[in-house]
């Protein structure tokens, strides 16, 4: 099998932005398996939908997630896959390390989100030189503390640094990037994506100064897309919870808990996202694409799946007051 693992190691950075919007292009079946070993995190950032907007540890709490026995043994049951490890702050898992070191051979890790704060002798737990998207969240660290974590582990670890476009970074995220760049990092700008607010023209140029071409924001800020899209996440891509649960994605996971998206799928069936349990011995993928009218809102979503829209929106299914119109900007936060 095609190691894409080792390849983006040493694919220059903007050459793998380019490419990745055409990965099922190339690999139309292949499994992506996003990974939450927990959704449990030591950082509260103001904007963020997993841990602080919404808690997912009120429905995922650490009394229910795995041990890395478990996983280990469930991992070993799934065909072939490429795995990207998220969550919450994945290293708040203990033993994310062991599994890493002992994922069946059958897969290929591609790569971990973490925000880095964590002892540095966790980190070195690691024995293979993986690929680590580095989350630089400036309400709880500084940029040169930061600088220096990721100086510290780049002999040992690919990485690459994201930072969340909200209000209070654009005006410095260009400043950041140049920095970055003159210490031999790459950063990554992430859309701000929130139903409450909405970019000024003045923001979103700054904003398109600095994104990739993996990122399509006006697909992934387009609240109002309610048209019929045939989805293929649930066959060739799926989002995996602490305790084992299986959606067909992140977004239809929070379609269903959380309570920043579950006013769009009033009156809409939303069932069809959860897949069930990976330890059922019953659990299988999906055979065919699945149709969805609700806004696609996650990039790892549409950058791993294929979507291909097919009809109009159903009639009455936008949300009132929730999508037609702009809301006002997040509140302030403390960068």
């Amino acid at each position: 099998m095609l190691n894409v693992a080792a390849i983006q190691r040493h694919m220059p950075a903007r050459m793998k932005y380019f490419l990745k919007r055409y990965y099922r292009t190339f690999f139309p079946n292949r499994l992506i398996l996003i990974f939450n070993p927990t959704y449990r995190c030591n950082y509260r950032c103001s904007y963020c939908p997993v841990v602080t907007k919404f808690d997912y540890t009120t429905v995922f709490a650490k009394s229910g997630e795995k041990s890395v026995a478990d996983w280990l043994r469930a991992f070993e049951q799934l065909p072939p896959a490429m795995i990207y490890v998220a969550g919450g702050e994945p290293f708040v898992y203990a033993g994310l390390p062991e599994i890493v070191n002992e994922l069946p051979a059958r897969h290929q890790l591609v790569g971990i989100v973490t925000n880095l704060s964590q002892d540095l002798r966790l980190y070195r737990k690691i024995k293979k030189k993986i690929h680590m998207n580095a989350s630089f969240h400036r309400e709880f660290v500084t940029q040169d503390a930061f600088l220096a974590k990721i100086k510290a582990l780049r002999d040992q670890f690919h990485i690459n640094v994201n930072i969340v476009a909200t209000p209070e970074n654009l005006p410095l995220i260009e400043e950041i990037d140049r920095d970055m760049t003159g210490h031999g990092v790459t950063m990554h700008v992430d859309p701000y994506v929130d139903i409450r607010f909405r970019y000024t023209p003045e923001q979103r140029a700054i904003l398109d100064r600095c994104l990739r071409s993996d990122r399509n924001p006006d697909s992934q800020l387009d609240f109002d897309d309610f048209s019929v899209k045939s989805c293929s996440a649930g066959r060739n891509y799926i989002n995996l919870a602490p305790n084992g649960d299986v959606y067909t994605c992140n977004g239809g996971m929070h379609y269903i808990h959380s309570t920043l998206y579950t006013g769009f799928a009033v009156g809409m069936d939303v069932r069809q996202f959860a897949m069930g349990n990976l330890f059922d011995p019953a659990f299988a993928l999906n055979r065919t694409d699945i149709r969805c009218s609700l806004p696609c809102k996650e990039a790892c979503d549409r950058d791993s799946v294929a979507i291909r829209r097919i009809g109009p929106a159903p009639s009455a299914v936008r949300p009132a007051g929730l999508a037609s119109a702009p809301g006002s900007p997040c509140p302030p936060t403390t960068s």
